[in-house]
């Protein structure tokens, strides 16, 4: 197939899709002279209003002049054309909103540094005539030396065609300030100074000063409430009772406010999960900035601007911040590049899988194990994931174990959470009471709120739970409620466990066996529903639901899409700018925006039992032992393996669990004796095998860039792959 050109903002080249916010796609893009850029691209809705236009203009022209350690530069921008574009330093780093879930809530001295940090960027923002508008935890970066704001100096021109084409205020409910709430057009820099206040409350608690609920609710405490500062340390009470004062002119100014906490340390903020989660994003940027460039186009130019509207809403709608890290982005293509490729594999359903690259003649062996790890008692349904750079093995009888991912020592050990389920990064359980619903980071530092069921359930309700995802705020789960296979899917309020809402499932929510076959089976996705994009997606039956994740509100719906069963579950995954849906023998894709269909990939000739999302390709493992990869950015099959030949010629051994590292793929073999094998991403060839010496029962397997973790009832070994 011939290769698709690289897409161009400007003279920068696009790698992929960083998130999606209310402006527009954030990409992640490389400069010319090789520094890696966060471009900013405005919707085409607000890019046509003219008063947008003029009003992005000049909030590009004074953000350039900010300066300060804690606001990353304005390095390029483009506000006069048809779509308006602005990129600044990008920062391989997590937003706040991401570390207080996924590592809890700071200390002191932790807030401290982020409150210093925080009034140092404000202030030079301030400096040049520049106000906020939108400070929120999606908005802070917490790098290794140091917070970073963003998204500075565009929310003007945002404000702007609100307030003219609906009249509200804009912003995040709970952050913003009374005055912009009683008067959206009065806004100053004591505004910013109260969603500062804000953003310290919830950095120390987990939650807003202001409570939860709808956002008009909110916004009325806000105006007419005092602030929860309980669990704000003493000492820094009444600092931030002075930020949220409901009067602006008493509130302190920035450099008031940095006076007042400096000498911070900025190294307090660092947990050694954080500094697991830095340490993957900084080698995935390094990944990113050493990849062969791109040619810049030919004249004309393409740039974003020459890109027909069609293709540039081909380019999608982006990756959730807990995702992003964790899975390749493929090649960006416009829409009618994908759709061709798409439809013309269709209807060839062994051919169009490539040829086959597997066979009965033997393997290399697999290079001695970096480390071996022996585990005492031997258990069935033991699973494996990797949080942050920490291969994690836990089991329903054994609770879970965090190894140290360069020597296999044991990091941690945690016996009061079980029913293990891992969820982007994140380890989920439930207390060993079962009245919480509990979650686990890297360095086994937990956060939990109440199991939102009445207590009389709480026991059936835990043996069937199963958690989609959560964002900076909600968290959903879904549940049994009868034994005909109904349930319910429940977005609840992270800091408190407050029920949001509630939606009835009639179908396929066997939640209990497929929690079990989900622990044996393992691979990329969910097997009923999927946290993304601000939205939750679940399966009832054949369609598939889109809602809004705060709300629950229905935003579309696809039906036809044929149910999995308790043996074969089905799949959704987040890949690139396209929501996959594995089921049965089919392969679709959907424009997680509309719902609209992407592709069908050729039936796959086989039952898929797990997934494996790489670098832009899709493993299947297949029931009877065959691996297929395809091109998720287009659907095309590229190569499909006969692992099972490696070991067992002639008969059905089917493998499970596969996973995916930086350029090749583990797979479990499941028959006699067990092990697992490595195929190479690009062309499916088996590059060696493991094999158990003696029964050790099932393997499963994790990757981290060239490290794979292979997990057997008793052993867990780690093995270096090496490059093609």
């Amino acid at each position: 197939m011939k290769a698709q050109p690289a897409v161009f903002v400007g003279p920068h080249q696009l790698l992929r899709p960083l998130g999606e916010g209310g402006m527009g796609m954030v990409y992640l893009a490389r400069s010319p002279g090789l520094r890696l850029l966060a471009v900013k691209v405005i919707r085409p809705e607000y890019a046509e209003d003219p008063q947008f236009r003029d009003r992005f203009r000049q909030e590009v022209e004074a953000a350039r002049r900010v300066t300060g350690f804690h606001t990353p530069p304005v390095v390029d921008a483009q506000p006069r054309g048809s779509r308006p574009w602005m990129a600044t330093a990008y920062l391989p780093a997590p937003s706040l909103g991401e570390v207080v879930m996924r590592f809890g809530p700071l200390g002191e001295a932790g807030a401290r540094a982020l409150g210093a940090a925080l009034a140092e960027a404000l202030a030079a923002i301030h400096a040049v005539g520049v106000v906020h508008r939108d400070l929120k935890p999606g908005n802070v970066l917490i790098a290794r030396d140091g917070p970073r704001v963003i998204d500075f100096g565009i929310s003007r021109a945002f404000d702007a065609v609100h307030l003219t084409r609906t009249g509200m205020v804009c912003g995040t409910p709970g952050y913003i300030a009374p005055e912009r709430i009683v008067s959206a057009s009065v806004t100053h820099a004591a505004s910013d100074v109260f969603s500062l206040g804000c953003l310290l409350v919830y950095a120390l608690t987990g939650r807003t000063p202001f409570g939860t609920g709808e956002p008009a609710q909110i916004n009325r405490r806000v105006v007419y409430e005092w602030p929860d500062l309980s669990g704000v340390p003493a000492a820094l009470g009444p600092l931030v009772a002075a930020c949220l004062d409901k009067d602006p002119a008493r509130r302190p100014v920035a450099a008031a406010v940095l006076a007042a906490l400096a000498p911070a340390d900025p190294a307090a903020l660092l947990s050694p999960g954080l500094l697991a989660d830095l340490e993957a994003r900084e080698r995935q940027a390094g990944i990113d900035l050493a990849a062969p460039p791109a040619d810049p186009p030919a004249l004309p130019v393409r740039t974003w601007q020459s890109l027909s509207r069609r293709g540039l809403f081909g380019l999608g709608a982006g990756l959730g911040a807990g995702a992003a890290a964790a899975v390749g982005v493929p090649l960006l293509l416009t829409r009618r590049a994908r759709v061709a490729a798409g439809t013309a594999t269709v209807g060839k359903p062994v051919d169009a899988w490539g040829a086959d690259t597997g066979g009965a003649s033997p393997s290399p062996d697999a290079p001695a194990p970096l480390w071996s790890r022996p585990f005492s008692g031997v258990t069935v349904g033991h699973q494996l994931s990797v949080l942050g750079a920490t291969p994690v093995w836990w089991s329903e009888g054994l609770g879970a174990t965090g190894l140290d991912g360069s020597t296999g020592r044991p990091a941690w050990s945690r016996q009061d959470v079980q029913m293990f389920q891992a969820q982007n990064g994140l380890l989920y359980g439930t207390s060993t009471d079962f009245t919480s619903l509990v979650w686990l980071n890297a360095a086994a530092e937990d956060h939990r709120i109440p199991l939102a069921v009445p207590p009389e359930q709480h026991m059936d309700a835990a043996m069937s739970l199963r958690v989609f995802g959560a964002d900076g705020r909600t968290v959903v789960t879904a549940r049994q409620t009868s034994d005909t296979g109904g349930g319910v899917v429940v977005g609840a309020d992270l800091g408190s466990g407050e029920v949001l809402w509630q939606h009835e499932v009639a179908q396929n929510m066997a939640v209990g066996m497929a929690r079990h076959m989900e622990s044996l089976l393992g691979g990329s996705g969910s097997s009923m529903g999927l946290v993304a994009d601000g939205r939750c997606y679940y399966r009832d039956g054949d369609v598939l639901h889109a809602v809004d994740l705060r709300t629950g509100a229905s935003q579309w719906q696809a039906a036809g899409l044929t149910a999995g069963s308790a043996s074969v579950p089905s799949r959704l995954m987040r890949a690139g700018d396209l929501l996959v849906v594995v089921n049965g023998q089919s392969v679709v894709a959907l424009e997680p925006a509309t719902g609209r269909q992407r592709w069908t990939a050729p039936p796959v000739p086989q039952a898929v039992f797990g997934c494996a999302l790489g670098t832009g390709r899709l493993l299947l493992s297949g029931a009877l032992g065959t691996a297929y990869c395809l091109d998720v950015t287009t659907g095309k099959g590229l190569w499909h393996s006969t692992v099972a030949a490696v070991t067992d010629p002639g008969g059905d051994g089917d493998f499970r669990t596969p996973s995916a590292g930086d350029g090749f793929f583990g797979v479990p073999l499941s028959k006699g004796p067990f092990g697992a094998a490595v195929l190479d991403a690009g062309s499916g060839a088996v590059r060696w095998t493991v094999r158990a010496a003696s029964d050790e029962g099932r393997w499963t397997t994790a990757a981290d860039g060239r490290t794979l973790y292979c997990a057997s009832a008793t052993t867990l070994r780690a093995f270096r792959v090496g490059g093609a």
